[in-house]
């Protein structure tokens, strides 16, 4: 299984939160030293907000090359408007600040400090902006308006595959609530890479004296649809809660979560389902690392095929010039190696290795590796 197959995604939404929050509280540090006329704590203050905004961009890539979209549950309908009118100008301002700040920082390293001022007028409020507005989106989406389903990474095998009832180990069996018992509440799924649709079945009973109605049966996820076989369900009756998965765009571990609620009140019902894609190729040292005035030597990123199927890679392209990536062809759709070679280290850099290979499957077809100068 690959490093990024077998990640928990879902660490990296409050990590990126505190990325955003700690940039923010450092460039508004350094604007208070700078405005004191303390210069040097001021470039060791800022070169700590770049590395907390590099740092977040590539647990950022890192993320959304796993996950895919993050939507709004539309159960908000208000907080959805509130969230959007935030987000698009986030996204605007996070693109343009690339450039801005990397002038910033050239200005600065080369010691035209009028430049630098002047530039810092227009790339300080909007890098200021993104920072904030970051940790707002991550509170409205994850904390104050959580979504109904948990994605820790996406991925996609033959239509109608049913879920077998594995226990999240911990976790309870059975739950009891507004008058049904549900059994179980965690569910893990196995499917194959390309796999378009999943099934899953949960068992729900009436164990009051009356007739029980399911008023609320959502996903808050466009990639699941929910039904059930029966509804009201009698006193003493059963049915099942039927849930259908979208799995084609998924990768590695995903969860999705059901809610019910039902008009006997109580607590809502959340049956959880954990998607397991199995993995088309391996990619070891997927971050690849040299320390600041180390060797620039070589060092390599083993691409293996662990399907029976074949993958070829095609090509590999390193995004930052000053690394250069080469392709050797260890068994021929099966394992290649890719040797990395940085002109220097030394200066930070920050880098993506695209690998464009012949996989059938889109979601699998252009894996990533990351490197980085630090």
């Amino acid at each position: 299984m690959t490093i990024l197959a077998a990640l928990d995604y879902t660490i990296f939404p409050p990590i990126n939160a505190t990325l955003n929050g700690l940039s923010g509280l450092l460039l508004l540090v350094g604007l208070v030293l700078i405005k004191s006329g303390r210069r040097e704590a001021h470039r060791r203050v800022m070169i700590g907000a770049l590395t907390s905004s590099a740092l977040f961009l590539g647990c950022y890539l890192t993320y959304h090359y796993g996950t895919g979209h993050t939507t709004f549950p539309k159960e908000y309908p208000v907080a959805r408007i509130v969230y959007l009118t935030i987000l698009i100008p986030h996204i605007i301002l996070a693109v343009a600040n690339l450039p801005l700040i990397t002038m910033l920082v050239v200005a600065a390293a080369r010691g035209r400090f009028e430049q630098h001022k002047k530039w810092a007028r227009i790339t300080y409020p909007s890098w200021m902006f993104v920072s904030i507005t970051g940790v707002v989106i991550y509170f409205m989406i994850y904390v104050w308006f959580p979504p109904s389903s948990v994605t820790a990474s996406d991925g996609g095998a033959p239509l109608g595959l049913v879920a077998s009832h594995i226990e999240e180990p911990g976790a309870t069996g059975e739950l009891v609530s507004g008058g049904l018992r549900y059994t179980p509440t965690f569910m893990t799924v196995p499917a194959e890479p390309g796999q378009k649709r999943v099934e899953v079945r949960f068992a729900v009973s009436n164990v009051s004296e009356h007739p029980v109605k399911v008023t609320t049966l959502e996903s808050g996820c466009e990639c699941l649809a929910v039904t059930m076989t029966l509804n009201p369900i009698p006193a003493g009756g059963s049915a099942e809660i039927v849930g259908i998965f979208d799995t084609e765009k998924m990768r590695g571990i995903s969860e999705r979560r059901i809610t019910v609620e039902t008009d006997q009140g109580g607590e809502p019902a959340f049956l959880t389902t954990r998607i397991e894609i199995e993995p088309v190729y391996t990619l070891e040292k997927e971050m690849t690392e040299w320390a600041i005035g180390s060797e620039p030597v070589t060092k390599v990123v083993k691409f293996r095929v662990v399907r029976e199927k074949p993958v070829h890679v095609l090509s590999a392209e390193s995004k930052r010039a000053e690394v250069h990536c080469e392709v050797v062809e260890v068994e021929k759709g099966r394992a290649y190696d890719l040797r990395l070679t940085p002109e220097s280290t030394a200066k930070r850099l920050l880098g993506i290795v695209r690998i464009e290979t012949d996989c059938e499957l889109e979601q699998h077809a252009r894996p990533l590796a990351y490197f980085s100068i630090q």
